[in-house]
């Protein structure tokens, strides 16, 4: 996998996990979990179209 990439598309998502919508490159709280999955799928769909 192309981590820079990845980390570069995870500079705009935000977790929703919490009141603190962390950005998802450093989450404060283990419910980013999800949302980093999430992301990580989206990112999967639109480089490999």
């Amino acid at each position: 996998m192309e981590d820079e990439k990845f980390k570069e598309f995870l500079k705009n998502k935000n977790c929703r996990g919490c009141f603190n919508k962390c950005v998802l490159t450093n989450p404060i709280c283990n419910r980013s979990k999800i949302f980093i999955k999430d992301a990580y799928e989206e990112y999967l769909e639109k480089n490999n179209k």
